[in-house]
């Protein structure tokens, strides 16, 4: 399988496809679930107005527009393998370009800032991909990354969403997707060379709140038929999982987003 093929499959033909109807307010949940987290990890950073930003799966584009605020004098490059959900024109230091980037490269020293969020799980070769975004760093720039921990399906105390919720994280580690990798983050930042590496973590799951699920709720709607057709539940089980997400159970924490951030070495070495 090639470097591209886990990543690209996932977001045109699978779960996670912008084809599908429902993915335009998948991804406007996601962002209103987990923007609070990434602009509080992001405003922790010296931004200045002239940095030049790389938003790498900018998905429905809430980041980028973020960050075009705030570098006015700089530039913000927002890359998705579809970016059809991104509004180019919504600043003139915004650029929006379709792009893969286990295959497209940058050159070196381009960016002062690099955040991606949600992305790195998908890819094959992750630790390879951070030790690239080091080399389009600028010495002293900054990498964010944030990507989400699932816990085990099975530990939910309803049953209804163990069954549905298990069916749809099997799907997920079927496309490649790592469950588990966000927790390493911080560690695989470090060993790349970052200094000043810190975490933040955000949340989530059943019963959080009004906003996630919402999110739940469309997800089921979007990959239940995918989960039935491949025999990983059935229509009952779906129905039922619907059924517990509109009763507003008590929280039960599914997902933990990790928000890790580190910078590159301003010295000689680099």
């Amino acid at each position: 399988m090639s470097a591209h093929a886990v990543p690209a499959d996932a977001y045109t033909t699978g779960l996670l496809s912008k084809d599908l109807p429902t993915e335009l307010e998948r991804l406007q949940l996601l962002e209103k679930t987990y923007d609070p987290g990434t602009v509080q990890a992001l405003g922790r950073l010296p931004m200045r107005a002239d940095w030049r930003c790389l938003e790498v799966g900018a998905g429905a584009g809430s980041i980028a527009y973020w960050l075009a605020d705030r570098v006015p004098d700089g530039s913000v490059l927002a890359v998705d393998i579809d970016p059809r959900f991104i509004d180019a024109d919504r600043a003139p230091q915004l650029e929006v370009r379709g792009s893969d980037i286990t295959t497209d490269d940058f050159p070196a020293g381009s960016f002062d800032l690099i955040h991606a969020r949600a992305v790195f799980m998908h890819l094959p070769q992750r630790t390879e991909m951070i030790e690239r975004a080091m080399q389009w760093l600028a010495p002293g720039g900054w990498l964010v990354l944030e990507d989400v921990h699932f816990l085990p399906a099975a530990d939910s105390p309803y049953p209804a969403w163990q069954e549905v919720h298990g069916a749809y994280l099997t799907a997920l580690a079927q496309q490649g997707i790592d469950l588990s990798w966000a927790r390493r983050l911080p560690a695989e930042l470090a060993a790349a060379g970052c200094e000043a590496v810190d975490v933040s973590v955000t949340p989530g799951g059943l019963g959080v709140d009004e906003v996630q699920d919402q999110l739940l709720g469309i997800r089921l709607i979007q990959s239940g038929p995918r989960l039935v057709e491949a025999g990983l539940v059935t229509a009952e089980q779906i129905a039922a999982a619907q059924r517990l997400v509109e009763s507003g159970p008590a929280p039960d924490l599914s997902t933990f987003v990790y928000s890790a951030w580190g910078r590159k070495p301003a010295g000689p070495a680099q």
